[in-house]
C-alpha cells in the first residue's frame, strides 16, 4: 500500500527548471516511491492527481504557493522524507558560473560583451533589455509574453542603433558558431536562416548540417517579429544581416504566413533590394509564388523538408542530390515502410495521434495531413472548428502541441520535462482506434539530457496496454539532432529503434508515413501525389 502526503508553502516560489531538478532530486531519496515539487497550477494538479500524488492539501494550493507531494511504502516515513525534501529547497545551489546581481554588474565584469540572452518574465523585460541596447549589446530575448508595445519600442529601439532584439519568445539562435538557448550543433558552412519558428530553425539548421553542407549564422526572430503590430523590423534587418555576411551564400528565411502587409515589405525587400539566394519558407496554406524573372536565385516552399533540401541544393551545386539523400528517402521506400508498420493493424484502428514538443514541427505536420484529410483536431488547431474541446482529450485525427501554455503553466517546457508526454502516449495507448502514435525528439542544448531514454518506460508500457487489448501500436518518432548535440543523435535513435519505434529522417517524413499507416495506403492518388510534391518534393 501506497501512502502519499502533500505539503503546501503559501508564496513560495522557485521557477520551472529548478522544480524539476528538486523533483528528480527527491525522487532520489530513500524510501521514497515518488515525489514532485511544483507550483500549485491547475495543470500541476491535475497531473499530481492523474499520478496519484494530490491529496486534500494539495487541491487547495494557489497558483502562487509551492506544492510538496511525497509517496512511500511506509507511513512512517512520510514527515521525515518531507523534511528532507524541505531541506533541499532551502539548500545553497551550487556555484556553476560567476553570478552578477544586477546588469550594470555584469556589463562591468565582462566589458567586452556584445550579445546577452535574457529570459524573466515578460512584462519585466522592457527595461533590462534597453539598459543592455544602451550599451551596445545584441539581445536573444527568450521570455514570452512581452507586451506587444514593448516588443515594438525594443525592436525600433536596436534597430537604429544596429542592434539586434531576436524576440521575444526566441527559442532557437546560431551565432558565431554557437547554440542559443535551444539549438543544436550543427555544421558551420554557407547557409544562412533567418527564422519566426524556433523548431523550424532547429530543423532546417539540423538537416542541412546532416546532409553535408553546414549553416553560417542562424537569426531567430521569434514568431511575433512578422505579424501586423511588428511588421517585420527585425526580419528584415536580420536578411540585411546575412546578405552583407560574407560566409553567406543563401539564405533561408523561415515563418508561419506573415500578415500581408509584413509579407509585402519582408518579399519587397528581398526581391529589389538583394542578390543571394534565397530559399522561402512559409508554412501555410498558401505557398508564396516567386516571380518568374527571380526563380534563379529564389525558391518557395511550404516546408521544412523541401526548404532543407533546396538551401543544399543552392549552396552545394552538383554535389547537392548525393548530399540530400542523406535526408530524405524515395517515394516506394516511404510506402514500404508505411505498409509494413500498418500490417499488422486491426481495421477499427484509423487515427493518427501526434505528441509534439515542437510547435513549428506540429504546424507542419498540421498543413500536410490537414491537406490529406480535410481536418486536424489540436489544441492549436489551424481552423478554430477542430479545436479541441478539452486538450487532454483526442478526437479523431489529432495533434498535440505540449509546449502551449495550458501545458507549460508552472511546468518546465516538455523538450526539458516529458511527463505529460509519457501520460498521454500511454493514454493513447487505451484508445482503441489509434492506428498509429507520432512524436518529435529534439536534442541540443537546452533539452533533456536524454529525452529518447525518458520515453522508455511510456512507450513500454504503451505497447503493452495495446497489447492486452489485442492490438499493436506503431510509433513514429523524428529526431531532430546531430550526433555533435550534447544527446547523440546516433545513441538516441538507437534507444527508440529498440523499443520498436521506427524513425524518419525528417518531421516530413514521419508525417507522411503515418498517414499512409492510417489510411493502409488508400489516399487518393491525385491529392498524395501532390502533397508528396509540395511537402517532401518527390
Amino acid at each position: 500500500m501506497a501512502f502519499v502526503k502533500n505539503v503546501v508553502k503559501a508564496n513560495f516560489y522557485k521557477d520551472s527548471l529548478q522544480l524539476m531538478q528538486l523533483s528528480e532530486e527527491a525522487k532520489k531519496l530513500p524510501g521514497v516511491k515518488d515525489a514532485a515539487v511544483v507550483m500549485g497550477t491547475s495543470t500541476n494538479k491535475e497531473l499530481l492527481e492523474r499520478l496519484g500524488l494530490l491529496t486534500k492539501e494539495g487541491r487547495e494550493a494557489a497558483e502562487s504557493d509551492m506544492l510538496i507531494a511525497v509517496m512511500t511504502d511506509d507511513q512512517s516515513r512520510l514527515d521525515p522524507l518531507i523534511t528532507e525534501v524541505e531541506a533541499l529547497l532551502t539548500r545553497p545551489a551550487p556555484a556553476k558560473a560567476e553570478a552578477f546581481t544586477s546588469v550594470d554588474e555584469a556589463l562591468k565584469a565582462l566589458p567586452d560583451a556584445d550579445l546577452a540572452v535574457v529570459s524573466i518574465p515578460g512584462e519585466y523585460a522592457r527595461d533590462v533589455v534597453k539598459r543592455l541596447l544602451d550599451s551596445g549589446v545584441h539581445v536573444h530575448l527568450f521570455s514570452d509574453h512581452v507586451p506587444h508595445e514593448d516588443e515594438v519600442f525594443l525592436k525600433k529601439y536596436a534597430s537604429e542603433r544596429g542592434l539586434f532584439v531576436l524576440g521575444p519568445g526566441a527559442g532557437t539562435s546560431i551565432i558565431g558558431g554557437k547554440a542559443i538557448a535551444f539549438a543544436n550543433v550543427v555544421n558551420r558552412g554557407r547557409v544562412g536562416i533567418a527564422a519566426a519558428a524556433g523548431t523550424g530553425l532547429q530543423e532546417v539548421s539540423v538537416l542541412v548540417s546532416r546532409a553535408g553542407s553546414g549553416v553560417s549564422e542562424g537569426l531567430g526572430i521569434g514568431g511575433g517579429d512578422v505579424k501586423a503590430y511588428v511588421g517585420g523590423i527585425m526580419a528584415i534587418d536580420a536578411i540585411k544581416a546575412l546578405e552583407n555576411d560574407d560566409r553567406t551564400d543563401v539564405v533561408c528565411f523561415v515563418s508561419k504566413p506573415p500578415s500581408p502587409d509584413t509579407l509585402d515589405k519582408i518579399m519587397g525587400y528581398i526581391e529589389g533590394q538583394t542578390k543571394k539566394k534565397y530559399v522561402i519558407c512559409f508554412l501555410g496554406k498558401k505557398k508564396y509564388e516567386v516571380k518568374s524573372s527571380l526563380k534563379d536565385r529564389m525558391f518557395s516552399t511550404k516546408s521544412l523538408h523541401v526548404a532543407s533540401e533546396e538551401a543544399v541544393r543552392f549552396a552545394e551545386g552538383s554535389k547537392a542530390q548525393a548530399m540530400i539523400s542523406k535526408i530524405t528517402m524515395p517515394l516506394t521506400e516511404i510506402e514500404r515502410v508505411a505498409a509494413e508498420v500498418s500490417r499488422p493493424l486491426k481495421p477499427e484502428q484509423q487515427f493518427i495521434r501526434g505528441l509534439y514538443t515542437g510547435g513549428t514541427l506540429t504546424y507542419e505536420t498540421m498543413l500536410l495531413l490537414t491537406e490529406l484529410f480535410g481536418g486536424v483536431h489540436s489544441n492549436a488547431p489551424l481552423d478554430e472548428e477542430f479545436k479541441l474541446a478539452d486538450s487532454y482529450k483526442s478526437e479523431g485525427h489529432t495533434l498535440v502541441d505540449l509546449g502551449e501554455e495550458e501545458f507549460t503553466a508552472g511546468r518546465a517546457h516538455p523538450m526539458i520535462d516529458p511527463t505529460v508526454r509519457k501520460l498521454r502516449l500511454v493514454d493513447e495507448a487505451k484508445d482503441p482506434s489509434v492506428a498509429v502514435v507520432i512524436m518529435d525528439v529534439v536534442l541540443g542544448y537546452g533539452s533533456n539530457r536524454d529525452p529518447a531514454g525518458a520515453m522508455v518506460p511510456a512507450i513500454r508500457e504503451a505497447k503493452a496496454i495495446a497489447k492486452a487489448g489485442g492490438r499493436e501500436l506503431p510509433i513514429l518518432a523524428h529526431v531532430c539532432g546531430t550526433d555533435e548535440d550534447p544527446q547523440p543523435l546516433t545513441e538516441q535513435v538507437e534507444k527508440l529503434k529498440r523499443e520498436g519505434v521506427v524513425v524518419l529522417p525528417t518531421n516530413a517524413l514521419m508525417a507522411v508515413v503515418a498517414a499512409l499507416v492510417a489510411t493502409r495506403g488508400m489516399l487518393a492518388e491525385d491529392v498524395k501525389k501532390e502533397v508528396f510534391k509540395e511537402f517532401l518534393g518527390v
